[in-house]
């Protein structure tokens, strides 16, 4: 069979697909959507699963070297015969093997990969008749999934420093999972999403952050916050303490933290600040945190599960050192403190040491903020729909509000970071969380 397919710069491609081998579909054109959001000039591209090689092409006709796998041979043989067809044969170098094979490994001089997971029910879809060797590749891989079994096959040499694009079916949900990734500290960030039929599919980037700098670590700290002053100015910059005394919140209040708790500072450049006021930074780190530990936020700073809180978060800028400061305290087991019963995270997230907890909260904080990646941090837009999105959460579960003792009902975000209320018939804007109390 001969089709066009049409690539985001415009042009036409021409592919011939045996019947055996995946033909390109909606889900190829929503990765190539993802891959057109890279920022970096073209490098080395892997693509696992090439089938026809229809992104295979189309990355290397825009400069990008190509290392194309298939484990279907005659898929290997499709791509080589198209790749030639349209004039890139010299760029693109495809080999019969991939994830889970013996011997296969990521090449060392890897910059992108990128891989549209098996999801699909073996069926005829868009009048397409689908072979049985590519029916046998479209269901994911027994009870983890092949996104699972990629991420648990990485060695720390095969993940540093590159950056890996996955396209998966999240609605209904299938056995591969975006949230495998977070929850092994693997920041992210959704390129492309699009309803088709019945079917979610996403456009996922991973990649690990801190690359270029490793977390510091302190025993015992007064103060992250105060300690973080004294980290290196480039880079991801984050220093976490084993037990911290004198941790700060809020108007002056302390955080208290015992062994096993996370108490952690990140120092990053006054250019994560951008167009973005530190009101809605402050709500945005808390709304990513928030998500990745599955607990929800209260505005502006506060993390909570079931009403009670579980921790904080605390923004500070300096124009003096050109630093913003974000400090993070969590804690690991429920308690009570002083009379008022707290939350932890081993309620939402599981029995993880604060190494782990660590380890996502970097990575949930690096998908928002970390610039180092080939992919545009979120614009100030997004994060505050994503921040009142996590924000909606818990409102949804029936709390109230009051500003100087009158109800008021929250309806929404501003870009400042402010919230959006109504009492009665007048419309206002809150900025300072001393005129409000929510009680959950």
């Amino acid at each position: 069979m001969a089709v066009g397919f049409k690539i985001p710069s415009g042009e036409v491609i021409e592919l011939t697909i045996p019947p055996t081998v995946y033909p390109p579909r909606r889900d190829t054109r929503l990765m190539l959507d993802g891959l057109a959001r890279l920022t970096c000039p073209p490098g080395h591209l892997v693509e696992v699963g090439c089938g026809s090689g229809a992104i295979s092409i189309a990355m290397a006709l825009v400069g990008w070297k190509v290392s194309a796998f298939d484990i279907n041979p005659i898929a290997v043989a499709t791509t080589r015969g198209n790749a030639i067809e349209a004039g890139v044969n010299e760029s693109i170098r495809v080999e019969e093997s991939g994830v889970g094979e013996e011997d296969w490994k990521i090449p060392s001089d890897a910059d992108v990969i990128v891989w549209n997971l098996p999801y699909l029910d073996p069926a005829v879809e868009e009048g397409v008749s689908l072979g049985p060797l590519e029916e046998a590749a479209l269901g994911d891989e027994g009870e983890l999934g092949w996104s699972h079994i990629l991420l648990e096959s990485l060695s720390e040499g095969e993940s540093r420093n590159k950056t890996f694009i996955l396209l998966f079916r999240t609605d209904p949900e299938s056995l591969s999972s975006p949230i495998d990734w977070s929850l092994k500290g693997w920041s992210s960030r959704r390129l492309a999403i699009e309803r088709v039929g019945d079917e979610t599919l996403e456009t996922v980037a991973f990649w690990r952050p801190g690359d270029t700098a490793e977390a510091h670590y302190l025993e015992e700290s007064d103060s992250t916050m105060d300690d973080a002053r004294a980290l290196p100015n480039e880079g991801w910059q984050r220093i976490r303490a084993g037990i911290q005394q004198s941790g700060r919140g809020r108007r002056g209040s302390q955080w208290q933290s015992k062994e096993g708790d996370l108490t952690a500072t990140w120092s990053l450049n006054q250019s994560v600040l951008n167009d973005r006021s530190p009101g809605l930074l402050q709500v945005a780190v808390g709304a990513c945190v928030a998500d990745a530990l599955s607990m929800d936020l209260k505005w502006p700073n506060d993390l909570l599960i079931d009403g009670r809180k579980a921790g904080g978060i605390l923004v500070e800028s300096s124009s003096l050192d050109g630093r913003v400061r974000i400090g993070i305290g969590l804690n690991q087991n429920p308690s009570n403190v002083e009379g008022r019963d707290v939350a932890g995270w081993t309620e939402s997230i599981g029995d993880i040491d604060d190494v782990s907890a660590f380890e996502i909260v970097d990575a949930a904080i690096a998908s928002i903020l970390d610039d180092s990646v080939p992919i545009a941090t979120p614009e100030s837009s997004q994060l505050q729909r994503g921040s009142w999105t996590a924000m909606s959460r818990a409102l949804s579960r029936g709390a109230e509000a009051t500003r100087t003792d009158v109800p008021v009902r929250i309806a929404g975000l501003k870009e400042s970071g402010a919230l959006v209320a109504i009492a009665g018939s007048e419309l206002l804007v809150i900025d300072d969380v001393g005129e409000l109390v929510i009680s959950f």
